[in-house]
């Protein structure tokens, strides 16, 4: 990875915080005495530390991704490894007991303990973030976490554990905001660890610096993936297959219920992907370990040898030359001869002449700058650029290899305007060098049907000559565009277009009420995709009279209609039929309140959840509320999302609560003045909902348009354990996987207060 400026969102802020305490120069650190130790002859405790590998997470059980991984290497292969998580989990749900909060967050460090006791890891890492409400925001957990002080923590362990492979999770919009953080901070370790300059207190603390080898992520998609590890081979230790020791091992998420699937043996053994990020050894062109280069020789290339491929930028102009380096460092004992340097890029593209022949002694190292030029033709998109070396050490002929990639771009380029979680992420992946990681990350529209959606494109020109064109956007059926698509723009001037977008019930497929539509804009030959989110939109009546919270929905017969389906699922296994699970609504709203009546088909009933254990919505039947008042709320900490369980162990009578957002807690201490109620009628229950506006962060007025969605749970288990997570479906009114139907406020449907 090449050394840049890294992102004002976190380092900028590190260092300055970290400088801010010293203002001398470090002290050197105290040499190691000489002589025997109090463990067998050990002379430094930092001996008890080191370790090959460690993965970086957030919560216990993120290590699932490595359990295979973990077994192979530190039980089998003789290496030695950690895990470093940064919160207790204590915001998830508890599948065991009652417990939350740190005493949940202790239950679940004692649970990976023992998990990665199992899997040779004797020494995990606990920093004691706090873990809070599900969020998919970045920006909400770094708040939460008190800014970008906890990096050095994390900075402080690499320093100290010395692991040459970090592996860890995606760092991109996505998936959980603390994953996003765990995986932005392990990056920062990677690139600055080595730095003197980034936390120099540690320092003062005796530390030295350290610079791992190899950097992985969690991949993003299955196409992400570079190397993938099997798990249905048997472990020479253990003595059944990696997969069947994996799941053993996390039997002992029981919190979490994984122990309810974790069987042994274990019925799939899919192999662990990872996605190799960043590297500064030489890797073949299929890795096949993630220890090669690092710890292990990659083909005739010595173990520990440094070879870097380091564009100037990511993104270079087709057919014009850009400065592409190629690093090598001699980390062994003995003096390389006859070092040759090279570079090679993709057939049709030139690279300028090697250097000659050299020789380096032990810790020197050579450097050559090579021109690369892309066609003017070239495809705009990731291509590898692979550099080399050939020497000779003692008579014997050594190689190895290193890529790295470039874009090439065309003289005009248009591209989506992100929304501010994705371009806070593309922002950090180009400061840390990562940013070919971006490709795999779409920009996201959100498009409310029967609405026109201002979306901004800008078009950049990246030639020396003046230039004019058209923007050429594909839209699927049902989406409408609108705006002038011309543009003329002088010798590098960017400029922003606006067109409007309009979805119609045209865009759903059948029997869906929100859809997940590409959609795709081009200049030239290159070419910019997007994510269309259609999204549910109604305007709500201001109701004359208040409807009673009795479960009896005949008063809300003036609400405005709505429908979920099983064609709305967002969450495992989709629905037998309507009758299975499915629900007709009505909204209404007045000065004081929001009202929610919902007629739910559900067959089985379950009422499992004890009546003094209202939270977690997601263990059984159960209805969710989510409410954005002020309409553009960047997170959930400045949302309302209310919920019910229709019944519980007591019989029918609802039971409502907040989670998820920033007030957390049954309704009567967390919202005073909601009401809620149920009543058992033939296929299903009703249920209504009274949510007061001076509960919400904001109290909108007549004529604004907030974010509403309606979520179902729906578990079929009539002899469900008390308090047992039995969540078999989840459907919403927009249904998008993965959090997005209750964690990113911009995603839900677009409620209209009617005046």
């Amino acid at each position: 990875m090449k050394k840049r400026y890294l992102s004002s969102l976190m380092l900028s802020l590190l260092i300055g915080a970290a400088s801010a305490q010293t203002t001398s120069a470090p002290a050197a650190p105290n040499p190691i005495q000489s002589g025997p130790g109090s463990y067998g002859g050990t002379v430094s405790g930092m001996d008890l530390m080191d370790v090959d590998l460690m993965f970086i997470g957030a919560h216990p059980d993120d290590d699932g991704g490595v359990g295979g991984i973990l077994a192979r290497y530190l039980l089998d292969g003789g290496y030695k490894g950690t895990v470093v998580t940064l919160t207790g989990g204590e915001g998830g749900g508890n599948a065991t007991g009652r417990e939350t909060g740190r005493a949940l967050g202790l239950i679940r460090e004692e649970e990976e303990r023992r998990s990665l006791a199992m899997l040779g890891v004797n020494s995990p890492h606990f920093l004691g973030l706090r873990d809070f409400y599900f969020t998919l925001s970045a920006e909400e957990t770094l708040a939460k976490w008190g800014g970008p002080a906890f990096v050095c923590d994390v900075v402080r362990l690499v320093r100290l554990r010395r692991p040459e492979v970090l592996v860890t999770m995606w760092p991109g919009p996505g998936t959980h905001g603390q994953h996003q953080m765990a995986a932005r901070a392990a990056t920062l370790a990677y690139a600055t660890a080595g730095d003197p300059a980034t936390c120099p207190e540690q320092l003062k603390e005796g530390l030295q610096v350290f610079t791992p080898l190899k950097l992985y992520y969690y991949p993003n998609s299955a196409e992400d993936a570079t190397v993938k590890i099997p798990t249905d081979d048997v472990s020479r230790t253990a003595r059944i297959r990696y997969s069947d020791l994996k799941n053993v091992a996390q039997f002992n998420y029981r919190s979490q219920g994984w122990d309810t699937f974790s069987t042994l043996p274990a019925k799939t053994s899919n192999p662990e992907s990872f996605m190799l990020v960043a590297s500064r050894v030489p890797t073949p062109a299929q890795e096949t370990s993630l220890m090669g280069g690092a710890l292990t020789a990659s083909g005739s290339s010595p173990a520990g040898v440094k070879l870097e491929v380091q564009p100037a930028a990511y993104d270079i102009g087709a057919g014009q030359a850009a400065p592409v380096t190629v690093k090598l460092t001699n980390t062994t004992s003995k003096d390389m001869t006859g070092v040759t340097l090279a570079l090679n890029a993709p057939d049709g593209w030139k690279v300028s002449a090697a250097p000659a022949a050299r020789t380096l002694k032990p810790g020197e190292s050579a450097s050559a700058t090579f021109q690369v030029t892309a066609p003017a033709n070239a495809a705009a998109q990731r291509s590898e650029v692979t550099g080399s070396y050939r020497a000779a050490q003692d008579g014997q002929a050594i190689t190895g290899r290193a890529g790295n990639f470039v874009r090439p771009l065309p003289a005009v380029v248009a591209t989506f305007a992100p929304t501010f979680d994705v371009a806070a992420y593309q922002d950090f992946a180009r400061q840390t060098g990562t940013d070919w990681v971006i490709g795999s990350l779409p920009t996201r529209l959100a498009l409310a049907l029967g609405q026109k959606t201002p979306v901004n494109v800008t078009v950049t020109n990246r030639s020396k000559a003046a230039v004019n064109g058209k923007v050429d956007l594909k839209m699927p059926a049902g989406v409408t565009l609108s705006g002038d698509t011309a543009y003329q723009l002088a010798a590098g001037q960017s400029k922003t277009l606006t067109f409007q977008m309009e979805a119609v019930a045209a865009a759903l497929p059948a029997g869906r009420q929100s859809a997940l539509l590409p959609v795709s804009l081009s200049t030239g030959n290159f070419t910019d995709t997007a994510n269309a989110y259609v999204l549910p939109s109604l305007t709500i009546p201001r109701l004359s009279k208040a409807p009673v919270i009795d479960g009896d929905l005949g008063d809300m017969s003036a609400g405005a209609d709505g429908q979920i389906g099983p064609e709305d699922l967002w969450w495992r296994t989709k629905p037998d039929n309507a009758a299975d699970a499915s629900a007709k609504f009505k909204l209404g709203y007045d000065d004081t309140y929001l009202y929610v009546g919902m007629n739910v088909k559900d067959e089985l009933v379950a009422c499992n959840i004890a009546p003094d254990d209202i939270k977690a919505q997601l263990r059984s039947d159960a209805i969710g509320i989510t409410v954005d008042p002020s309409g553009d709320s960047k997170d959930t900490g400045t949302t309302m999302q209310a919920a019910a369980f229709p019944c519980t162990t007591d019989g029918f009578g609802a039971r409502g609560f907040r989670d998820a957002d920033a007030n957390q807690g049954v309704m009567e201490e967390t919202a005073p003045g909601m009401q809620v109620a149920s009543k058992k009628v033939d296929g299903g229950y009703d249920i209504e909902f009274r949510l007061p506006w001076a509960a919400m962060p904001k109290v909108p007025k007549a004529g604004d348009t907030i974010g509403l969605n309606l979520v179902m749970y729906d578990g079929d288990q009539a002899d469900a354990r008390v308090g047992a997570n039995i969540s078999q479906s989840g459907l919403a009114w927009a249904s998008f996987s993965w959090g997005g139907k209750q964690a990113l406020p911009y995603l839900w449907p677009r409620v209209t207060l009617g005046k």
